[in-house]
């Protein structure tokens, strides 16, 4: 046989040899393609299984959400159910400080002469002092007005110390009172409305008066200026309040 033909005969064995392999590679493909598509419709089968699960996993975390809800709401309720019970007990003790303080000081008052001696005289004093620190604004404007009407406000002997010498009355609302010659020496009145207030012939000596509002209608003594011991010309309740609140 010539080389020609030899080489002939070996390209067809190899053709041959290669075409098995193919073959046998192509079978093997397929069986893989067949177990891979098995095991996808086995797959499916879980899928579903598990969607399901997932799905009662997801109703039972909305409950669960829905409960921890349920329980933040309740507890917020309760938090505003408590500060609003503490708010009703706060009002009632200053209340109760208020009447407590305007019956001992009635008394004394009732009593001949009593406040014009030098113990009853720093009793009192302590007492208003104390009472001023304890209650809110719009109390301390019942305080000031019922020392005014009992004549307890007005300038003192001078071998005494005021009555308000010191005491804190700041945020007070006196607004529209008549305070004529009340003694207000040395006394905080820091943020305090005084709008529409008579306050001539006061005593506003050494007095704070920072950040207390005035308008157009408070009377002060001739030659006081409001401006430079630092209160503020307000217009309205709303200015006097943004005021005090700095």
């Amino acid at each position: 046989m010539s080389k020609e033909a030899n080489k002939i005969v070996k390209v067809h064995e190899v053709s041959a040899t290669t075409s098995s392999n193919l073959s046998t590679y192509i079978d093997r493909t397929v069986k893989k393609l067949k177990f891979s598509i098995s095991t996808i419709k086995i797959s499916k089968d879980l899928s579903e299984a598990i969607l399901t699960t997932l799905i009662l996993l997801v109703l039972g975390l909305l409950l669960i959400i829905g409960n921890l809800s349920n329980n933040l709401n309740q507890q917020t309720s309760l938090i505003k159910q408590f500060y609003t019970n503490t708010e009703s007990t706060v009002d009632y003790q200053q209340h109760v400080i208020l009447s407590d303080y305007i019956k001992i000081i009635g008394n004394i008052v009732l009593t001949e002469n009593s406040q014009a001696k030098p113990e009853k005289s720093a009793m009192i004093r302590a007492m208003t002092q104390a009472t001023l620190q304890e209650l809110d604004p719009e109390r301390r404007r019942y305080v000031v007005m019922f020392l005014y009407d009992v004549n307890l406000l007005k300038t003192s002997s001078k071998n005494q110390l005021p009555l308000l010498f010191g005491a804190s009355i700041t945020d007070a609302k006196l607004q529209d009172l008549d305070l004529r010659y009340a003694n207000f020496q040395s006394a905080d009145l820091t943020g305090a409305d005084l709008r529409g207030t008579d306050l001539r012939g006061a005593n506003l000596e050494n007095a704070i008066l920072k950040h207390a509002c005035y308008n157009n209608l408070t009377l002060f003594n001739q030659g006081f200026a409001p401006i430079p011991v630092g209160m503020k010309e307000v217009l309205n309740s709303r200015e006097c309040f943004s005021t005090r609140s700095r």
